[in-house]
């Protein structure tokens, strides 16, 4: 007892399947039949008997056994290995023949009805409730199509109704056309008379203008040069004078609207220096023999050095040796907007007599000519025009002709073909010259050895020469002090800084930058669109300083600050210049976002 046996061939196939199946749960224990026996208290020849095959278990021995083993290996039998053993014990049982074995038989079909009638029952459950959804449904669909029933039975009654008031309306339309009708006839006969009319005035218009050109022409003929000049001062139609743009009294490119000549500017108040002497020969020569010497006379150099003084120098001198010389003085940006404003053919014919019909034209910034194909080739026409009639050209520019790639090669090889002379800042002695000129001029205090010892360190331009002169007597004003070198060197050490030309776009973003944290907004407010009131002072403040700590031209001020037009940038300097010299606070903002632009690394001595 208590020992297991070899499984016969005797033992029944169902039998020996289940006993070599359990055999095989009882080895993964490592126990004897005894010790196992007295562990789940069961008699060691019935455990015996189960293992050897000759007596089917109670499930309840598979269980305990399947328990034990899957404690002991820690996971249970896979679902395939369970379902086998069901599979080989109900077979053991069923061949077996006892009643233990028909009793779990019965039972089983018992549960199997058990299931099927539960699941019958949640059939007929569902069946219910689909058959009572079904009625609810049918109730809703019924009162549904009653109120659409209802709802179709009001539309037709508005529609009835509707369509009633469109045949009256229609009725009356009909009425009104056939009155319409008969007004259009009528508007019709008087259209055709109107028209009759307009072509008779379009004739006497076209006539008139004929006679107008020719009175224009018997005037020029008759009238003396005294009414010509001042018929050239103010322009045809608006058109700007030889003063529509103009410079500062000491040489700077500023750009000021007159109606004629402005004295101040004059070859004599030009001070040249022995850099400028060429320039300044070539412009006398030009004034004093019009298209006999140099032409087209093409003068370039920087920003602020004089070149819009110079050419306005030319055609005053002009005027005054050669009265019966017409003279034109434009911008290019004002010739493009000009041209732009002309139109059909009557207004280009109109333009194209103000600018051909002279014996002088003097255009400024050629540089700013406009990159459009139409404006271009009207511009070399006009040249054209003007150099085969000998006809005086003068220009100037920020460059020369070679790097005006944006004309074209037709163009720059007209710019090229005459006299080109470099307008460079003025030496020292120049300088100290200008600065006595604006001391005079203005009314200003300032010492001799002030004026020396400004011209020594404002060497760029004329521009900041003048404003380096306007800090100082604006300081000592404010600060009711003498101005003397002293005050100069402790004015100019903070906000003229000496600097070369080298990376001034990053010094003017490194500027605004500055600006912008001084200000509480951020760099791009400066640079964006926004019009709030600290962005506009801010942003007006930064153009101001790039203009005076960097060696940037205008347009190139402009870009950095999104594109906007040199008119702002000016603005923003003129009007921040004359608060510098009114008012304290401005001034001492100036001075600390100078010396905050020096502390970043904007104005070192390699900058």
């Amino acid at each position: 007892m208590g020992s297991l046996v070899p499984l016969g061939g005797d033992l029944p196939v169902e039998s020996r399947a289940l006993a070599e199946a359990l055999r095989g749960l009882f080895d993964g224990l490592g126990l004897s039949v005894r010790r196992y026996a007295t562990r789940r208290h069961r008699d060691p020849g019935s455990v015996s008997r189960f293992l050897n095959g000759t007596r089917v278990p109670p499930w309840e021995f598979v269980n305990d056994l399947i328990g034990d083993v899957t404690e002991q290996h820690g996971q249970p039998p896979t679902q395939e290995a369970m379902d086998l053993l069901r599979r080989l014990y109900r077979a053991a049982l069923a061949e077996s023949g006892s009643a233990f074995s028909r009793v779990q038989l019965l039972e089983d079909q018992l549960a199997d009805a058990d299931r099927r009638s539960v699941e019958s029952t949640a059939v007929v459950r569902a069946l219910e409730r689909a058959l009572a959804d079904a009625q609810h449904r049918a109730a809703d669909l019924e009162l549904q199509i009653r109120q659409l029933h209802g709802r179709q039975q009001g539309r037709i009654a508005e529609k009835d109704k509707a369509l009633r008031l469109y045949e009256d309306q229609v009725t009356a339309l009909l009425r009104e056309r056939q009155s319409l009708l008969r007004e259009v006839e009528a508007l019709g006969e008087q259209l055709l008379d109107a028209h009759n009319r307009r072509a008779q005035a379009e004739r006497r218009c076209e006539e008139l203008e004929r006679q107008l050109v020719v009175a224009e022409e018997l005037w020029a003929e008759e009238s003396g040069p005294g009414e010509r000049d001042a018929d050239h001062a103010n322009g045809e139609a608006g058109a700007p004078g030889l003063s529509a743009r103009g410079a500062g009294p000491s040489g700077s490119d500023d750009v000021r609207t007159g109606g004629g000549p402005d004295p101040r500017y004059a070859l004599d108040t030009f001070e040249a220096g022995e850099a400028n002497r060429f320039a300044l020969s070539a412009a006398v020569a030009v004034a004093e023999a019009p298209a006999r010497l140099y032409n087209p006379l093409f003068v370039y150099g920087t920003s602020a050095i004089g070149k819009t003084h110079l050419l306005h120098a030319i055609g005053q001198r002009t005027r005054a040796l050669h009265p019966d010389k017409r003279v034109r003085y434009v911008g290019a940006e004002d010739f493009g907007n000009e041209f732009a404003r002309a139109g059909g053919e009557r207004g280009l014919d109109r333009f194209r007599r103000r600018y051909r019909d002279v014996d002088v034209l003097l255009i400024d910034d050629i540089q700013f000519l406009a990159d459009h194909e139409r404006l271009r080739e009207e511009f070399l026409h006009t040249f054209d025009a003007l150099h085969g009639a000998q006809k005086q050209i003068v220009l100037s520019s920020d460059r020369p002709p070679k790097q005006l790639t944006h004309l074209g090669d037709r163009l720059r090889n007209r710019l090229e073909s005459g006299l080109i002379t470099h307008v460079q800042p003025p030496d020292r002695p120049a300088r100290v010259a200008l600065l006595r000129r604006q001391v005079e001029r203005d009314r200003l205090t300032a010492s001799p050895e002030v004026l020396e010892y400004i011209a020594s360190q404002v060497q760029r331009n004329v521009r900041e020469l003048e404003g380096a002169l306007i800090r100082v007597t604006a300081f000592a004003s404010l600060n009711r002090q003498q101005a003397d070198v002293e005050l100069a060197e402790t004015v100019l050490k903070d906000l003229v800084p000496d600097r070369v030309p080298t990376r001034q776009e990053d010094v003017a973003r490194l500027i605004i930058a500055e600006t912008a944290e001084y200000f509480g907004v951020t760099s791009d407010d400066v640079c964006g669109k926004e019009r709030g009131r600290a962005i506009v002072t801010a942003r007006q403040i930064a153009m101001y300083l790039c203009r005076e700590l960097t060696d940037l031209s205008t347009p190139r001020i402009a870009a950095v600050f999104g594109g906007r037009e040199r008119e702002t940038v000016e603005h923003a300097d003129r009007k921040i210049r004359n608060l510098v010299a009114e008012r304290r606070s401005i001034y001492n903002q100036m001075t600390e976002l100078t010396l905050r632009v020096k502390a970043a690394g904007g104005l070192g001595s390699g900058s």
